[in-house]
């Protein structure tokens, strides 16, 4: 129930807490007082996941909080290009953008030429947040900000979905608090192009992996301030250099796929980052039965389609034209999903969401693969 809330409320899937904690109390007369405890609990979620909202609407998700407007909705608070990163405050607690590029250039930044000449290679750069506060005036947030910014790492170019240019981001290391009033580090993207739109599937799992060491790095210092006090940018600074080299790191080894995923990834037929968010957010008259393979079919946005097993493990993900997904049907390949096989489905799909195993099997290692048995009414392949 917490976490279909919270889904409902738009809170970010990088922001979800950890716990809600309630205060319960469990009847030994179910006749008597299971209707009133049950209540009880349900008002006591329902108020925490609204306090959950509350505590981060402040942001959203490709924007930076302005001050002089107190919201992350106005206008300015996104970047208008897609190469553009945040270069800091005004006075006025103001974002101002930058294009990536032209800022890698000024600063003479070790590989710009290389892409300049067309590699496809990712640049990135540590920024502190003291130096992107630098012009703000305590007025207008530098001293009370709603979550203060430690430090962010500028990346670029990246390669994106069905679209001929490429992307920057800057992935902001905020301090926050928790409705607990214990430290709260978040890893907030900023930029014009939504991060489930990169043609790296493998960058959305890097980005996630990072938000849980942060949460365990969140908890270490919430230790050292009990003890006295810190410098919590220079506490940042590791985390921040350790995401950029990942980052650069991991553009390299997408660099040596072959061309043909490379072609691939410039006409977006790279569905699979996709698979799970669509299949979450899947309306019934999106779910459908392959009745040949007895496999679930969820018809996303864009011409996606993606295909699980009843238990919600990923099998494929493809781009598909309306004609073709209208053959299906009329053929009768497929049919609407009843609704306990869409019952089912969903909840096997929410149980790998919590437990973090909502992976494409693209994203899959190979040491992690299991093998293919062959069914007794087929031989073997090979």
């Amino acid at each position: 129930m917490a976490q279909a809330l919270l889904k409902i409320e738009g809170v970010d899937p990088l922001a979800m807490p950890r716990f809600l904690d309630l205060n319960l109390r469990v009847p030994l007369d179910a006749n008597l007082d299971a209707r009133r405890a049950a209540s009880t609990a349900v008002e006591q979620i329902l108020q925490r996941v609204r306090e959950v909202r509350e505590h981060e609407k402040a942001l959203i998700p490709g924007a930076v909080f302005s001050y002089f407007a107190g919201t992350a909705d106005a206008e300015g608070c996104r970047p208008a290009e897609p190469r553009q990163v945040f270069d800091g405050y005004s006075s006025t607690g103001k974002p101002v953008f930058s294009d990536f590029v032209t800022l890698a250039i000024e600063r003479k930044d070790p590989g710009i030429d290389q892409l300049l000449a067309g590699d496809d290679i990712v640049l990135t750069r540590v920024t502190m947040g003291r130096v992107l506060r630098t012009q703000q005036l305590a007025e207008f947030g530098n001293n009370s900000p709603v979550f203060k910014i430690l430090g962010q790492v500028d990346a670029g170019l990246f390669r994106v979905l069905g679209a001929e240019g490429k992307c920057a981001f800057s992935f902001q290391l905020l301090r926050g608090t928790t409705l607990e009033g214990k430290p709260r580090l978040r890893l907030h993207p900023v930029g014009a192009v939504d991060v489930m739109d990169l043609a790296d599937p493998s960058l959305l799992n890097l980005l996630s992996r990072c938000q849980r060491h942060l949460d365990t790095e969140a908890l270490r210092l919430a230790g050292l301030l009990q003890n006295g006090e810190v410098d919590e940018e220079e506490f940042a600074r590791p985390l921040l250099v350790e995401l950029a080299q990942r980052l650069a790191s991991r553009a390299r080894h997408a660099g040596r796929r072959t061309q043909h995923a490379n072609e691939r990834a410039d006409e977006g037929q790279r569905p699979t980052p996709r698979a799970y968010p669509d299949a979450g957010e899947a309306h019934d008259d999106a779910i459908w039965w392959d009745t040949e393979k007895s496999t679930i079919v969820v018809l996303g946005p864009k011409g996606r389609v993606h295909v699980f097993t009843p238990q919600a493990r990923h099998v494929t993900s493809v781009m598909m034209q309306g004609s073709a997904v209208q053959n299906r049907r009329q053929q009768g390949r497929w049919r609407q999903a009843e609704p306990d096989e869409r019952g089912e489905f969903r909840i096997h799909l929410k149980r790998l969401v919590a437990a973090g195993e909502d992976k494409p099997v693209e994203d899959v290692p190979p040491s992690a693969t299991p093998p293919v048995v062959p069914s007794p009414a087929q031989p073997p392949v090979g």
